[in-house]
C-alpha cells in the first residue's frame, strides 16, 4: 500500500506544482497569447521548476513513508481492538462522517470554482471513487488515516490559490452545447489546462476519501452484513441531516469542515505524534478556510450557494456575485429627477407601463427588490414577491434603498417560482419574471439547474393559468444567443396556444423582454417601445430560420438552444473514467471478478433512478433546499427500509424482489410517458409512491445479494465502476429526456439479474469469506 500511496502523492504533486506554475501562462492563453517562442520557453521552464519541486516532495515523502506505514498499521489494529460494546456507535457516526465530509466537500468546491457549481456530479464522482476504494481496501492491515488531514489542507490551500490568484478569474466552461449565465469559454490551450486542474482536484479528492471508505468498512466487518449495512445507512442519514440544519443556519464551511475534523481526530489512533500532526493540520485547514480573500465583501453562504456581497463602483449600491462572478445589484430610482440610469429604470418599469390597470401583481425571482420597486411605484395594490434564496431576498429587505420589501402591498414569499404558481390559489394581473436565473445545480447528483423547470413550457402554461382573463405575462431574461432568444419565444408561443409574444430588446445586460396576454386581442402600443429607446425584435425571433428546441419536464436543459447529443461532455466522461481506473488500478492490479457483475449493474441503476427520483420529486413538491434534503434522506430511508425487509422478512433469493422492481419501473415510466398525475395532494401522494417504490425495492435486492455474497474486494470494485458509470450515463438525459433514464435503468437491473443468474454457482462456493461492505446507496 505505501509504494500506491506513494504514487498517487507524486502524481498530485507534480500536478499540483505544475499547476500553479502554469498559471499566468493559462489566463495568457484564454487572451490568444499563446505558442510565441517566449510564451513556450516559458512554459518548459516552469514546468522544470514543478519538476524540481516534486523532486523535492518525493524525497520528504520517502523519509516519512516509515512513519505513515507504522501510523497505518496501529490505526488498523486500534479499529480492530475497539471495544465491542461501542462497535455499533462507531459504525453510525463514521458512516455519518463520510457523507456529511462528502456533502462538505461537494459544497465548498462549488464555491471556490464556477465550474463545480454547475456540474457538481463531478466532485461527487470523486468522493464516490475514494470512499468506494476505500471499502475495498477495508480489509488491509494498514488504514493510513493520518493523510486525511493533511491531504483536505492541500485541497484548501490548492484550490483557493488557483481561485484567488490576484487579477484572475478561472471562469470558463468547456462544454459547448449548454450556455453558463456570465461564463464565457476559452480557447484550446486554456481549456485543456481546466482539464488538468480537474484531473488534480479529482485524485486530490478520492485520495482524501480512501481512508475514511476504509475506516468506514473496516468497523462494519466488526458486525453481520445486514446488521452492519443498516447501521450505515442511518449513519448516512444522520449526515444528510446534519447538513440540513447546517444549512439551516447559513454556516460557513469552517464550520462544517470542524466538525468533520474533530471527528476524524476521534476516530485517531491516541498517539502524541499522530494528535500533533492532526491537531496541526487541523489548524492549517481552519486558517485557509477562515482567510478573508476579500476583506471588502461580506461572504454569505446561503442553503444554495456562496454569495458574495459588496459595493458597486457604478451606483454605490449593494453589487451581488454567485458562484463567483456577477449575479445582480441594487438601483435606487426613488430621485424621478435623475437621468443617469433612465434606461435601466425605463426596463424596470416597462411591464408596468404596457400593462397600466394592475392590482395583482407576482414577481418570480424577485432578488433583492429592484422589480418589486418598480411596481410599488406603478401603484400597484399588491404584490406577491417570490425568491428561492433567504439570503438573497434578505439582503434587498436590508440594503435596498427604496425599502421596497418594508412596504405593506408587498408579501414576500421564500419558496421555488414554478411551486409557488403551481400551489398559488390567487389570479394575478401581471406575472414578472423578474432575469430569473440560477448559478447552480438542483442537486450533486443531477445536471439540471435549480430554474430549469421554471423554462418550460409546463411551467408557463402555469404561469399563464394564474393571469386574470386580460392579464400579461412579462419575461425577461438576459439572451445569451440568438438561438436562446428564440427558444424562449417558442415556448411563450406553444404556452399561450400558438400566440406568438412580443419581443422587446430593452439594451440592459443583454436583456429581451418577452410579453403574453390571456386577451387575444391585446398588442403593445409601438409608440411605448420608441419613448423608452427600445427595439422591437418580435419580427427577429420569429424568423424560422433560427433553430431552437423547447424545453419540456421532460428535458428541462434551458441553456441548451438545441437538442443535441452533448458531445463535449465526452471528453470529461472520459477523464473520470481514465482517472477512475488509474486510481483503481495503483491498489487492485489484478483485475476484478466476473461473478461480482451484478453488483456493477446495480450501481448504475440505482445512481439512474436516484437521479430520477431527486428531480421529479423537486418538481413535485418545489425545488427549494429543504425538499432536495429530504428526498435524499427519504432515498436512504428507503434503503434502510429495503435492508430491514430483508432481515425481517428472511429474503434469500432476488427473484421476487426483482419482479417488484421491475413492475416499479414499468409503471413509472408509463406514468411520466402520460404527463404524471395531477397537482392535488393526491397527485402529490401518487407522485410519491411512484417514485420511491423503484429505491425501495432496489434496496432489497442489494440487501438479498449482499447477505449471500463474500470476497468483499472484487464485489465493491465492480459496484464502484457501475455506480461511477450510472453517474456518467445520467448525462444522457441531456439529449434523450429524464423519462428516459428509465429505460437505461431497466436495462441495467435486467443485466443485473442476468449475471446474477450466470454467476450463481461461483458465488456459493464464496460464502466462506465472511466480510461486509456497504451499497452504493449511501455514497451518492
Amino acid at each position: 500500500m505505501a509504494q500506491s500511496l506513494i504514487r498517487l502523492m507524486v502524481t498530485i504533486a507534480f500536478g499540483s506544482f505544475s499547476i500553479i506554475a502554469v498559471l499566468p501562462l493559462a489566463f495568457a492563453a484564454r487572451f490568444g497569447k499563446a505558442w510565441s517562442g517566449s510564451f513556450v520557453a516559458t512554459g518548459i521552464l516552469l514546468v522544470c521548476l514543478a519538476t524540481i519541486a516534486t523532486g523535492a516532495f518525493y524525497y520528504a515523502l520517502k523519509k516519512l513513508v516509515p512513519f505513515i506505514d507504522a501510523s497505518a498499521q496501529a490505526q488498523a489494529r486500534f479499529l480492530n481492538t475497539l471495544n465491542a460494546k461501542y462497535a455499533d456507535a462507531a459504525i453510525l457516526f463514521s458512516a455519518a462522517l463520510s457523507l456529511f465530509l462528502e456533502l462538505g466537500i461537494i459544497r465548498w468546491q462549488s464555491s471556490v470554482l464556477p465550474f463545480f457549481a454547475f456540474y457538481k456530479n463531478f466532485s461527487l464522482l470523486a468522493c464516490f471513487v475514494g470512499l468506494g476504494l476505500g471499502y475495498a481496501l477495508a480489509a488491509r492491515d494498514r488504514i493510513p488515516l493520518v493523510i486525511v488531514l493533511p491531504l483536505l489542507a492541500w485541497e484548501f490551500s490548492f484550490m483557493t490559490m488557483v481561485r484567488y490568484v490576484p487579477g484572475r478569474s478561472l471562469t470558463v466552461i468547456p462544454f459547448s452545447e449548454q450556455l453558463t449565465m456570465g461564463i464565457g469559454g476559452g480557447n484550446m490551450s486554456y481549456i485543456l489546462f481546466l482539464y488538468g486542474l480537474l484531473a488534480i482536484v479529482f485524485l486530490i479528492t478520492a485520495l482524501t476519501f480512501m481512508p475514511v471508505g476504509q475506516l468506514c468498512g473496516r468497523l462494519m466487518e466488526r458486525r453481520t452484513k445486514l446488521r452492519a449495512y443498516g447501521l450505515n445507512l442511518l449513519g448516512s442519514l444522520l449526515g444528510v441531516l446534519l447538513m440540513l440544519v447546517a444549512s439551516f443556519l447559513w454556516t460557513p464551511p469552517l464550520v462544517w469542515f470542524a466538525l468533520c475534523f474533530l471527528a476524524i481526530l476521534l476516530f485517531t489512533v491516541r498517539t502524541p505524534s499522530l494528535m500533533t500532526v492532526g491537531l496541526s493540520f487541523t489548524v492549517v485547514c481552519m486558517i485557509v478556510l477562515a482567510w478573508p480573500v476579500n476583506p471588502l465583501w461580506n461572504r454569505i453562504y446561503s442553503p444554495y450557494q456562496l454569495l458574495e456581497i459588496g459595493r458597486s463602483e457604478d451606483t454605490g449600491q449593494t453589487l451581488i456575485n454567485a458562484a463567483g462572478h456577477y449575479y445582480q445589484r441594487i438601483y435606487d430610482f426613488s430621485d424621478v429627477q435623475s437621468t443617469r440610469w433612465s434606461k435601466v429604470r425605463g426596463y424596470y418599469d416597462f411591464p408596468y407601463k404596457a400593462h397600466p390597470t394592475v392590482g395583482n401583481v407576482a414577481v418570480v425571482g424577485a432578488g433583492t427588490g429592484n422589480d418589486v420597486a418598480a411596481a410599488l411605484r406603478a401603484g400597484v395594490g399588491h404584490v406577491e414577491a417570490i425568491e428561492i434564496d433567504p439570503a438573497i431576498q434578505l439582503t434587498g429587505k436590508l440594503s435596498h434603498p427604496e425599502k421596497p420589501y418594508s412596504d405593506d402591498r408587498v408579501h414576500a414569499v421564500v419558496n421555488d417560482a414554478r411551486s409557488f404558481l403551481r400551489t398559488t390559489e390567487q389570479k394575478f394581473d401581471l406575472v414578472v419574471y423578474g432575469m430569473l436565473d440560477s448559478h447552480t445545480l438542483l442537486s450533486q447528483g443531477s445536471s439540471v439547474r435549480l430554474d430549469s423547470f421554471v423554462y418550460t413550457v409546463e411551467g408557463l402554461r402555469e404561469a399563464r393559468s394564474r393571469l386574470k382573463s386580460d392579464g400579461v405575462l412579462s419575461l425577461s431574461f438576459s439572451v445569451l444567443s440568438d438561438a436562446l432568444g428564440r427558444k424562449i419565444y417558442l415556448m411563450l408561443q406553444q404556452a399561450f396556444d400558438g400566440r406568438p409574444p412580443v419581443c422587446v430588446a430593452a439594451g440592459y445586460d443583454s436583456s429581451i423582454i418577452f410579453l403574453e396576454s390571456n386577451d387575444g386581442k391585446w398588442a403593445l402600443p409601438p409608440k411605448l417601445v420608441e419613448d423608452a429607446g427600445f427595439t422591437d425584435k418580435t419580427v427577429f425571433y420569429a424568423d424560422p430560420s433560427l433553430h431552437a428546441d423547447v424545453s419540456t419536464d421532460d428535458w428541462p436543459f434551458f441553456y441548451m438552444p438545441r437538442r443535441i447529443y452533448p458531445a463535449s461532455y465526452l471528453i470529461m466522461v472520459f477523464e473520470v473514467l481514465v482517472l477512475s481506473l488509474l486510481v483503481a488500478v495503483n491498489y487492485f492490479p489484478d483485475r476484478p471478478k466476473f461473478s461480482h457483475l451484478s453488483f456493477f449493474f446495480l450501481g448504475a441503476g440505482f445512481m439512474l433512478i436516484e437521479t430520477k427520483g431527486i428531480t421529479e420529486m423537486g418538481l413535485t413538491f418545489g425545488n427549494t433546499w429543504q425538499v432536495i434534503g429530504i428526498v435524499i434522506a427519504g432515498i436512504l430511508t428507503m434503503a434502510f427500509l429495503g435492508n430491514c425487509a430483508v432481515q425481517w422478512l428472511n429474503v434469500k433469493r432476488p427473484l421476487v424482489p426483482y419482479l417488484f422492481l421491475f413492475a416499479a419501473l414499468t409503471v413509472g415510466w408509463y406514468v411520466a410517458r402520460s404527463g404524471g398525475f395531477a397537482s392535488t395532494p393526491l397527485g402529490r401522494l401518487e407522485t410519491t409512491i411512484v417514485l420511491t417504490l423503484p429505491l425501495l425495492f432496489s434496496g432489497i435486492v442489494f440487501s438479498t445479494l449482499l447477505s449471500s455474497k463474500g470476497q468483499v474486494s472484487g464485489m465493491i470494485a465492480m459496484n464502484l465502476l457501475g455506480a461511477i458509470c450510472g453517474g456518467l450515463l445520467e448525462y444522457n438525459s441531456m439529449y434523450f429526456g429524464f423519462r428516459f433514464l428509465y429505460l437505461v435503468a431497466m436495462v441495467c437491473y435486467l443485466l443485473a439479474f442476468v449475471s446474477g443468474l450466470a454467476f450463481r454457482k461461483k458465488d456459493v462456493e464464496e460464502l466462506s469469506g465472511a466480510s461486509t461492505t456497504i451499497g452504493h446507496e449511501t455514497l451518492s
